[in-house]
């Protein structure tokens, strides 16, 4: 991106003008609208409303009638142009904009935007009522500026500078972990030391498959079973975890504290549910005037831009249109919109989420009382359609014993927790600070959790949940659950880039862990077959009569493989059922939960399908479709 120096010294100039004209919002400021938008119309009570609500925010009167609706943006700015006799522009050119390279802060606060009109530059301009008077007065002892100034929307200001060099953009924001954080970002799938060690270890495979293949198999088998059981150990244990109760909100979405709030909605062919999601994100308890939500759309996904517009979007929301650049990955549509995150916080949902309306507010109390290290809250995940389908119902399981059991235990002994992809909350100074997410991850949620943890950062557990529905069909199921087993394969492979390096900074029980809940998890997913294969072949030398040729160690190797495969089962359901509410309980038939091993053979075949699709179609995104929810649960309930 090219920067024309000048153009620099003009922004800042002008900037510095308009300060000039600006009573910053005190008290005079304050005056100065409501006489302003009382001769305009505006209701007693309307201005009554925005006077309390300015100072309780430290706000504006415009801003907070804008977010009240009592006020709309494009006529209120129409009318400043004509009091002030200036033209009103109701489109931007990008190409028209003179750059800066200080130009994108304009995506985060109101200000000026210069462009070159050929013969003139023009200063455009969003002026607050306090700046409005100042023009006036200056207009009317050098009328001649007037042809140096024109009026618009602060939306229409921004949304031009999305556009513009919005490829470069999007380019850096593809480069910015890999520039920051090498090691730590996917953009590559090995380094050279990996692929040389995995070449290593792929040739004394077959070594051994030829000279010690007994040997060979009981070591394997040994290594497999130990990260198998201590998987399901460790899930075991987080059965047994308590569950506090939701913790009572000490902030109120009418206090003054409260700073701005953004919440990243990565989007792409989701229009089907655009209304849904709308009035899902205005159940949120938190002042309008406080939030930035951004709908991120890819520019090619038509039907969900004309979805969203057609949703008469309130002043709190702003689309963001992401440049079609590979990888085409929700991780880098998140990071492109960083660069216009205005909040102090930041939360993430998917296009079907409905969190509890107290979500944000529980996550900030737990961000107030707590120190920086603390980067993270995670909300948990409630499925609603458990009573569809068996397919439903173990999915509904799953996440139960995750988001409300073993989460909350790691999040109580302060050890790495990878983060579900939705409902996270962060500090974004932290965030920031630890590079955002990786593009290239298709299972960034999970690779952020663990990066936070590797930077001595904290990750928390909230208890309001986020509602969802599980897949449909198990089409649909196999391609998400490839799509996050590649991306933890992708993730393992980051962490053990310096391994040494690693275990010194995280410490013993920190790497330990993290073994078991990445190498461990994916070992209990791909091996799974195999054990099925070894009980089978064991059994089978027993009812040949040839119990007499059998291994003790094979014996007891079948024996950690039954238990393996049967106390997983269990500890699934348990850990699961656990977590369940009575009304979740009531939604499942009971001989559903005789089905784990059917789940856990999908599972390894995503498994597998994702361990295939790392040498060609490594950064794939296979979406999950969504469809709206056709019967909401009440939040209380959770």
């Amino acid at each position: 991106m090219s920067f024309n120096k000048d153009s620099d010294n003009d922004l800042i100039k002008n900037s510095e003008t308009m300060s000039t004209l600006s009573h910053i919002r005190n008290s005079m400021g304050e005056v100065l609208e409501l006489d302003y938008f009382g001769k305009n119309g505006l209701s007693t009570y309307a201005l009554k409303q925005a006077k309390t609500a300015t100072r309780r925010y430290q706000t504006s009167i415009e801003i907070e009638l804008i977010a009240q609706g009592c006020l709309n943006s494009e006529a209120h700015f129409r009318t400043l142009a004509a009091e002030l006799e200036l033209d009103y522009q109701d489109e931007i050119n990008p190409a028209s904009i003179i750059k800066s390279a200080s130009i994108d802060v304009l995506l985060k606060r109101r200000g000026p935007l210069r462009l070159d009109c050929g013969s003139n530059n023009i200063t455009l301009v969003s002026p607050t009522i306090a700046e409005f008077i100042r023009l006036q007065e200056l207009f009317e002892t050098k009328p001649e500026l007037r042809a140096s100034f024109a009026i618009t929307t602060p939306e229409l200001i921004r949304e031009a500078v999305w556009r513009l060099d919005s490829h470069a953009r999007a380019e850096k924001t593809i480069d910015e972990l890999p520039q920051n954080y090498p090691h730590m970002s996917a953009k590559y799938l090995l380094t050279s030391l990996q692929s040389f060690i995995i070449g290593v270890f792929v040739a004394s495979f077959f070594v051994f498959v030829f000279l010690e293949p007994d040997l060979l198999f009981n070591g394997l088998h040994v290594v497999l079973s130990v990260m198998y059981l201590s998987f399901s150990l460790l899930k075991l244990s987080a059965g047994f975890f308590p569950i506090a109760n939701a913790p009572k909100i000490r902030s109120h979405p009418n206090e003054e504290d409260l700073p701005t709030y953004t919440i990243l909605i990565a989007l792409y062919k989701e229009a089907p549910i655009a209304a849904q999601l709308i009035k899902a994100m205005t159940r949120l308890k938190w002042p309008t005037s406080k939030l930035d939500i951004k709908l991120i759309c890819e520019d090619d996904d038509y039907e969900t831009i004309t979805a969203l517009k057609a949703c008469a979007l309130g002043p709190q929301f702003e689309i963001v249109i992401v440049p079609d650049i590979q990888p085409k990955t929700k991780p880098k549509a998140l990071q492109y919109a960083m660069h216009g995150t205005r909040g102090d916080f930041i939360a993430v949902y998917d296009a079907e989420d409905q969190p509890n309306p107290n979500q944000l507010l529980e996550a900030y109390d737990w961000f107030r009382a707590s120190g920086g290290d603390l980067a993270c809250m995670q909300a948990p995940l409630v499925i609603l359609n458990t009573s569809s389908g068996w397919l439903q119902a173990l999915f509904g399981l799953e996440y139960s014993g995750l988001f409300r059991r073993l989460i909350p235990l790691l999040a109580h002994y302060g050890l790495p927790i990878p983060l579900g992809g939705t409902s996270n909350h962060f500090r974004k100074s932290a965030l920031l600070a630890a590079g955002g997410w990786d593009p290239c991850n298709v299972t960034e949620d999970a690779d952020l959790g663990i990066r936070l943890y590797r930077m001595g950062y904290r990750t928390g557990a909230l208890r309001r949940p986020t509602l969802e529905h599980a897949p449909s069909t198990i089409d649909i199921w196999i391609k998400q659950r490839t799509r996050w087993l590649k991306g933890w394969i992708q993730t393992w492979l980051v962490l053990m880039r310096h391994s040494v390096k690693l275990a010194n900074s995280v410490g013993f029980v920190g790497f330990i862990t993290m073994q078991i809940l990445v190498a461990g998890m994916l070992i209990a997913i791909l091996a799974h077959p195999f054990a099925f294969v070894f009980i089978a072949y064991t059994l089978s030398q027993i009812t040949t009569h040839q119990f007499a040729n059998i291994a003790t160690t094979d014996l007891a190797f079948m024996g950690v493989d039954i238990f393996n495969l049967i106390g997983g089962y269990l500890i699934f359901v348990f850990v699961g059922w656990r977590a369940f509410i009575p009304h979740e309980r009531k939604s499942i038939k009971r001989r559903w939960l005789l089905l784990p091993p059917l789940y856990w053979i999908l599972m390894s075949f995503a498994g597998w399908r994702a361990l295939s699709q790392l040498p060609r179609k490594l950064q794939l995104w296979e979406k999950t479709p969504h469809e709206p929810m056709s019967k909401t649960k009440r939040l209380k309930r959770h």
